[in-house]
């Protein structure tokens, strides 16, 4: 169990992004997630726990995993020994000691999320402190990071003792009472908006959007106390969130909380191969990226009622 106050669950960290928030920036990503987007690029991020990915570009066969019976509850196993090796998930849930991707000769087997202490986390970010140059600093996001509310909240607070500029990427789906402790210490928050239909956003990400727009509020709030600077973000998936209806509602929201910053981000197929390397299916292998028509159109609809919009990663940033 992880200490909730000292200790994360991270899945990812990344250096020299420069297009989530300003200036070259160390990205730090959470493991936990409440919604599960049908299109998410991230499936390693959705469960808090550790899971085992299999790389079979990286398998060989030799099946030295099963051979040794490294396995402590038997999860791996092949028909034939010319056969890639089969993981049995519900088996595979039980581990704690992961001694498989240990064992594995060829680094097929690979560990998705890794236990950092909030001193730890602090030394590894801060080694990229060189490269940030003066407007840089850190973004975190997920995964969700309310899921992980207590430690983020601390971690934020750091960073900012230490004058290094905040940013968070957050779907805003969670309890304000958490999320309040994380945003006191946040410079920029990117804030996802998937649909405004509370219905629809539940088919596309399992949960409503009731508690995501009541805290959208609360952020603008600060934002407007000059606490924070806020850009709301929309994933456009064709068919789901696109259509003019969606998109007007979307600005009349924003307009309302008075947030007039939007970046509209582009369905991609990115992480497919990890719903393979986890065993999931990939709900989204049929959808195809809006084209460039669809995410001008969206841009212009928006511009047209007043906000600025950033269409992918050509942001002002």
């Amino acid at each position: 169990m992880l200490n909730p106050d000292n200790e994360a669950m991270i899945f990812d960290i990344q250096g020299f992004s420069v297009h989530d928030g300003p200036g070259s920036r160390t990205l730090v990503f959470f493991k936990g997630c409440p919604l599960a987007c049908y299109w998410c690029c991230n499936p390693e991020s959705l469960s808090i726990k550790q899971e085992v990915m299999y790389r079979k570009s990286k398998c060989d066969k030799c099946h030295a995993c099963i051979d040794r019976k490294i396995c402590p509850h038997d999860a791996i196993s092949s028909v034939r020994p010319d056969e890639y090796i089969t993981i049995d998930r519900t088996k595979c849930a039980k581990c704690t000691t992961y001694d498989c991707v240990a064992g594995c000769y060829h680094d097929a087997l690979a560990l998705a999320g890794r236990v950092y202490t909030l001193d730890e986390l602090l030394r590894r970010v801060e080694r990229d402190s060189r490269y940030w140059g003066g407007d840089g600093g850190v973004t975190i996001g997920g995964g969700e990071i309310a899921m992980q509310w207590r430690f983020v909240s601390r971690f934020l607070k750091e960073l900012q003792e230490r004058y290094i500029h905040t940013a968070v990427e957050s779907s805003s789906m969670g309890n304000w009472e958490h999320l309040r402790h994380i945003y006191e210490h946040v410079d920029w928050a990117f804030n996802d908006l998937k649909h405004m239909n509370p219905e629809k956003h539940k088919m596309g990400t399992t949960k409503s959007n009731k508690k995501i727009l009541e805290n959208l509020r609360h952020i603008a709030d600060l934002a407007h106390e000059g606490k924070l600077r806020q850009i709301i973000r929309i994933p456009v998936i064709v068919g789901y969130n696109d259509n003019d209806e969606n998109i007007d509602e979307t600005v009349a929201f924003c307009k309302d909380i008075g947030t007039y910053e939007v970046n509209i981000l582009p369905f991609h197929r990115l992480g497919e191969s990890k719903y393979e390397q986890l065993g999931m299916d990939y709900k989204a292998k049929r959808m195809v990226p809006p084209n460039t028509e669809i995410m001008e159109h969206i841009a212009e609809k928006i511009r047209k009622a007043g906000l600025d919009c950033y269409i992918g990663s050509n942001t002002p940033f």
